[in-house]
């Protein structure tokens, strides 16, 4: 029989995901394991290690038992996942601190704030491609160092989600270079560690992964697993990519000058580029073909309707069900904005900002406040874009992908919103339908990236801007802007006032 399938498996924040992924890009089988960000405290969040493994496990097991056809069809394993969750490790790649920091954690600002202080961060700019952030993992391996020495001192090394689950799976403990350009610890220009880097930072180069390029085979699938798991013997584990950079070939994204808007849990603004061009408030990452990813982040792109949802109606609403609450309501939710900083910021002056419901009158009813959620969401990336635009110049439609991608109507209200055309992926699962096209390149299924998107990517439709909303939010855009500016002072008075009432860590 054929070996036509990769295993795509993929590390969300909301969930694990095992795939069965023919080389057209058609997902035969998924199964999906859900798990929470735990948030102790505004700007912290967090999960469990050892749950991404029990749920890949428990993901891969149910998946192959299900279809059993499916074993003998197998061509390998490719990862992908969150970017940025720092997970220390002992020599058995077992976590020695199992509340790992996500990407959206911000318990690290004093530590960048003092890196910033102390180095000329606008020459670090042109070496790293990237500003310090709270992000990035050099920085939560000092909040760490500082306030978990426990942990600190049994760890000997160090991993993203996706390099944990294939470490599990392999017994290798390498990366690949998407996740590495976003370490703060890489010379851009090389690819490679940079020593005076790790220098700044007192990391020995030991403690992290080997480099590898997406599409390279870092081992096979441990003897032990695959007695426990059912996947054969020898199974070549590719060594996959963040889920921004699967979820942006995925979609078709890979040629300079073409443009994604990526909504899961966040929403990431790329455009694709031959080169990095550093900038203040723009990050890069290197994507799982041979160019860079320009960006911007908004961190709750994705979650504040998550959030809504739960603080609603406490999860019994579905999301189809707050859209067509959200529908009912007028443009510009009758003068109610909201914004959408409920995880604060990544690239901001004040990282540690506040979501906030603004113009609320007894009028007001939950369908206003679903819509100014998802507004709020829109005018928060448009500020986004705005910035990327500023450094890779005017973008002229945007391919959306990820699950933020699925409704007509919040599609048209980011397009009205940004006054750009939006196209529109065929299938949801960019992430996974990407990690199988990265794990196809490695095995040599596809001959190039171009035939790999030609063959596995399709699209649905273009979705065009309202020219009824455009004035109405124009108006509104203004206010929120305003709103963002003006509040920027409070909230360290916020912080002051939560920290009193919590115990110190």
């Amino acid at each position: 029989m054929a070996r036509d399938t990769i295993l795509a498996i993929d590390v969300g924040t909301g969930s694990v995901r095992v795939a069965l992924v023919g080389l057209d890009g058609t997902i035969r089988a998924m199964i999906q394991r859900e798990h929470d960000q735990i948030t102790p405290r505004h700007g912290w969040s967090e999960q469990s290690a050892s749950q991404w493994w029990a749920n890949a496990e428990a993901g891969i097991c149910q998946i192959l038992s299900e279809h059993p056809d499916a074993r003998s069809r197998l061509l390998a394993i490719c990862t992908c996942g969150q970017m940025h969750g720092t997970v220390l490790v002992d020599d058995d790649c077992r976590p020695v601190l199992d509340e790992v920091p996500l990407w959206n954690d911000k318990r690290c600002e004093a530590e960048v704030h003092e890196f910033a202080q102390s180095n000329d961060t606008a020459a670090l700019l042109s070496l790293t491609a990237n500003p310090p952030t709270t992000a990035w993992p050099a920085f939560k391996l000092q909040w760490i160092r500082r306030h978990r020495p426990e942990a600190w001192a049994r760890a000997s090394g160090m991993l993203m989600p996706k390099d944990f689950i294939n470490a599990r799976l392999t017994g290798v403990r390498a990366t690949d270079l998407s996740e590495a350009s976003c370490f703060y610890l890489l010379d851009a220009a090389s690819g490679r560690y940079d020593d005076g880097l790790l220098r700044l930072f007192d990391i020995d180069r030991a403690i992290l992964p080997e480099v590898k390029a997406a599409t390279d085979i870092i081992g096979t699938v441990l003897p032990a697993v695959c007695r426990v798991t059912g996947l054969p013997e020898g199974l070549p584990v590719v060594a996959g990519t963040s889920d921004m950079a699967a979820s942006i070939l995925g979609s078709g994204v890979y040629e300079p000058g073409t443009a994604s808007d990526s909504t899961g849990t966040s929403t990431l603004l790329t455009v694709v580029s031959s080169r990095p061009r550093p900038a203040p408030r723009v990050n890069h990452l290197h994507l799982a073909n041979s160019a860079w990813g320009i960006f911007t982040i908004l961190d709750s792109g994705g979650d504040a309707m998550r959030w809504a949802r739960q603080a609603f109606h406490n999860g019994s609403a579905t999301y189809a069900d707050i859209t067509a609450l959200a529908e009912q309501a007028s443009a510009g939710s009758g003068g109610l904005v909201f914004l959408p900083y409920l995880s604060g910021e990544r690239n901001a002056d004040r990282q540690n900002s506040r979501a906030q419901f603004f113009g609320l009158t007894r009028r007001h009813r939950t369908g206003d406040l679903h819509r100014a959620v998802i507004e709020g969401c829109a005018f928060g990336a448009r500020r986004c874009l705005d910035e990327l635009e500023a450094v890779s110049g005017p973008v002229s439609q945007l391919i959306a992908s990820g699950g933020g991608s699925r409704s007509d109507f919040v599609l048209t209200v980011k397009a009205s919103i940004y006054g750009l055309p939006i196209v529109r992926t065929a299938d949801a699962e960019n992430g996974i339908v990407g990690c199988a096209m990265i794990g196809g390149l490695g095995l040599g299924a596809f001959p190039d990236v171009a035939t790999a998107v030609k063959r596995c990517v399709r699209f649905d439709r273009e979705i065009q801007p309202n020219p009824a909303w455009q004035e109405p939010y124009a108006k509104l855009f203004k206010v929120f802007n305003d709103l963002y500016r003006l509040s920027a002072p409070y909230y360290d008075v916020l912080d002051s006032v939560e920290a009193g009432s919590l115990p110190p860590t």
